[in-house]
């Protein structure tokens, strides 16, 4: 009983010490981290020549559509879940989904997860997002309001009231967040992600408290209808 005893105390410290040592390290072995952010409710859907933004709610499905913006009531169904509103409808199960809108069938409809911070942000109000990497970092800008998350999602800066400055090709916002000192430049010139690829309007320069962080960014439209 004794050596058992001893057996289940030193399985204990080490997996005590194995979740001490994640924790310590922000990387944790992977370059890029999930966005903390509650993307949960917001889909980007590809389909066969048609792509559409859903926000799933408690019993029923809002989509923004090439032709505008509809919110469809869950329906009953036997095989998958069903959206439908008139002559929209949304049908998904598991993996597989189709989009109905005037009668057209856009099938083999698939999630593309790379979009959605974006397109997340872009329902929230956000006007301009902008990431980086190594450490992976994103800042979004919304009104006044400047929030940069760093070291992947270990940082987090909030700036309620930021200063803007520059001219309409070259912007910059300063503030500050208790003690810290924020910056944010914003040069419109064509910039490439260093990791994905992904070509973006902007270069972005983030300054705190004097480290600067290089990466890129877009303006984002405001959507057709608020989500609450």
């Amino acid at each position: 009983m004794k050596r058992r005893h001893t057996l289940l105390c030193c399985l204990f410290l080490i997996v005590c010490n194995g979740t001490a040592a994640q924790q310590n390290d922000p990387g944790g072995g992977a370059e890029v981290r999930p966005d903390p952010l509650p993307l949960r409710t917001t889909l980007v859907y590809e389909c066969n020549g048609y792509g559409f933004i859903a926000r799933r709610g408690a019993s029923e499905m809002a989509l923004w559509l090439k032709d505008g913006y509809v919110v469809l009531p869950q329906a009953a169904e036997d095989s998958g879940t069903v959206y439908e509103d008139g002559d929209v409808s949304f049908w998904t199960s598991g993996d597989e989904a189709m989009l109905t809108v005037d009668g057209q069938n856009y099938q083999n409809c698939h999630l593309n997860p790379v979009r959605v911070p974006w397109e997340d942000a872009r329902l929230r109000g956000v006007s301009f997002r902008a990431v980086g990497n190594e450490p992976g970092w994103y800042l979004e800008i919304q009104e006044s309001r400047l929030l940069f998350v760093g070291q992947y999602a270990t940082t987090r800066i909030m700036v309620p009231d930021a200063i803007a400055e520059g001219t309409s090709q070259v912007r910059a916002y300063r503030g500050t967040a208790g003690a810290q000192q924020l910056r944010v430049d914003i040069v419109d010139e064509a910039c490439v992600d260093n990791m994905s690829g992904e070509s973006f309007p902007s270069r972005v320069t983030v300054t705190l408290d004097g480290t600067s962080f290089q990466g890129c960014g877009q303006a984002l439209d405001s959507p057709s209808e608020d989500v609450d």
